[in-house]
């Protein structure tokens, strides 16, 4: 193979492995930002091969020079694909989602449109039989850039470098390829040539000096400092420390504030433990900070508490970070609780063991993969795994302004147990929050034992009173959630962007 097919070879590769990866963190950055992965992820891919099938057509009209205005448009892929993931995040606190939404469709369609002109242009570059011959192991270097691009994304750029600095790493990536494609083939500087020297030191400043720009950004966002920032392959924890109160976030969306957990916690862990007979055996499905486990402890009789929670990284906090050790009580590194890091659905699949209360604190179904936490699958499988007398509990989201979903997710559980109920509690980071409660045998809320001592909310009365929802909140009639039909997910995102429009107009 001669050295200028070997060039072009290593170029298409290249090429190939840059334009998946800027597709999968636009789709990344777009699902974490607007929610619903799978729409994101439909909807930008579509857009994105839609442009690269104009990329391919315009491609011919640029057949005179093409090495040159491949070198052109690697410079500006690199440009766009660069800032396109600073670009959103910018755009994420200035503009409605609406508008950020049009702005990763426009993205996307350039980078699509550029990559489909990339390995047409290398075809007219030489017409040589030993080019003809080498064209399909062309073809087949872009694809397998492509694979590498969806091998590296989630197991080394996602956790271990983010979204941020990946996007404008491979930028620089880009724009290496160009200039040294300049150098080896056209043996020239031109003004592309230099117009890429310009944009790689713009990329290459962006990386030095952004990280304080992106630290202001991200306190921006959470208005409070940060103290713990990670990025793992599941999601993005941020802890943050305000005077006194202490916030957990997960993908942007609060899962506790320090100030008024307790009264979330103590709801969801005391009112099934109080109505079961004598619970020994418990399972926490999520709450991987171990709050709820905290409360589970409250009562002596318990034997094991097992947690299950996707993300190791939560665990490690919550028995290391100094602010989580003192909130949770140390709960993380009692003898009593086994810190289980599996998917919680993969988890109720494979245990043979059964419990006798079982806790869903698992966050809102607000993206795909949440949503069959909540599904008639999950909860069947729940079942499964409790005893006879046993008791399931799942949080069932805000009863007020999330009303349909938060009705979808007590009429699923009710397609599986005999005996539901819902009840709620107010919480003032949170609003007026749901739970959803079930047996196989009738059970009188009424009739529970005696609440230990030690709480800092709950009382008798809260207890009873929080099984009668307010007149004007009712359970509607909704479709089953399944994983084939995750309904809640509808429900959940157009019950919020209801309620977002109605609050933006007044």
């Amino acid at each position: 193979m001669k050295p200028k097919i070997k060039i072009l070879a290593f170029s298409v590769f290249v090429a190939g492995l840059c334009s998946i990866i800027y597709e999968l963190l636009i789709s990344a950055t777009a699902t974490y930002f607007l929610g619903n992965g799978v729409m994101q992820f439909s909807i930008l891919i579509g857009v994105y091969m839609f442009s690269m099938g104009i990329g391919a057509y315009l491609s011919k009209f640029f057949k005179e020079k093409p090495l040159d205005f491949f070198v052109f448009i690697e410079v500006i892929l690199g440009l766009i694909g660069g800032i396109s993931v600073p670009l959103l995040y910018f755009l994420f606190v200035n503009v409605s989602p609406g508008v950020l939404q049009a702005f990763c469709l426009v993205i996307m369609f350039f980078i699509g449109l550029i990559t489909g002109m990339e390995v047409p242009l290398l075809t007219f570059m030489n017409e040589s039989e030993e080019y003809k011959d080498n064209l399909s192991n062309f073809l087949s270097l872009d694809y397998i850039g492509g694979l590498v691009a969806t091998l590296i994304f989630p197991f080394l750029l996602l956790p271990f470098v983010g979204l941020f600095y990946s996007s404008l790493l491979f930028g620089i990536v880009n724009i290496v390829l160009g200039l040294w494609l300049s150098q080896k083939l056209l043996k020239k500087r031109n003004k592309t040539f230099y117009f890429g020297v310009f944009v790689l030191a713009f990329l290459i400043v962006m990386v030095v000096t952004t990280g304080s720009m992106l630290k202001v950004w991200e306190e921006k966002i959470y208005k409070s400092p940060i103290v713990e920032n990670i990025q793992t392959p599941y999601q993005k924890i941020v802890i943050t420390k305000n005077h006194d109160e202490v916030k957990l976030f997960l993908n942007r969306s609060i899962q506790f504030s320090s100030k008024d957990e307790y009264r979330y916690h103590e709801m969801l862990v005391h009112v099934p433990l109080l109505i079961h007979d004598n619970p020994e055996n418990i399972l926490i499905l999520g709450g991987g900070e171990n709050l709820a486990s905290r409360e589970v402890l409250k009562h002596p009789g318990v034997k094991s508490v097992d947690v299950v929670d996707i993300d190791q990284m939560m665990f490690n906090l919550s028995k290391k970070n100094k602010h989580l050790l003192k909130i949770n009580d140390k709960a993380s590194l009692n003898p009593k609780v086994n810190l289980i890091a599996d998917d919680a659905f993969t988890f109720l699949k494979n245990n043979i063991k059964e419990y006798d209360v079982i806790i869903a604190d698992l966050p809102d179904p607000s993206v795909d993969a949440i949503a069959k936490l909540y599904s008639k699958q999950f909860f069947g499988l729940a079942k499964r795994n409790m005893k006879a007398d046993g008791v399931f509990v799942t949080q069932s989201g805000e009863v007020y302004y999330s009303n349909t979903a938060f009705s979808c997710i007590k009429n699923t559980v009710n397609s599986i147990f005999n005996y539901t109920k819902t009840y709620q509690v107010y919480v003032p980071s949170f609003g007026y929050w749901g739970y959803t409660i079930a047996k196989n045998t009738d059970f009188n809320e009424k009739k529970h034992r005696k609440i230990p001592d030690n709480m800092k909310f709950l009382t008798e009365n809260v207890f009873i009173n929080s099984f009668e929802l307010p007149k004007d909140i009712s359970i509607v009639s909704t479709k089953i959630n399944t994983i084939d039909n995750p309904v809640v997910l509808d429900y959940f995102l157009d019950d919020w962007y209801k309620w977002k429009t109605d609050m933006t107009t007044n």
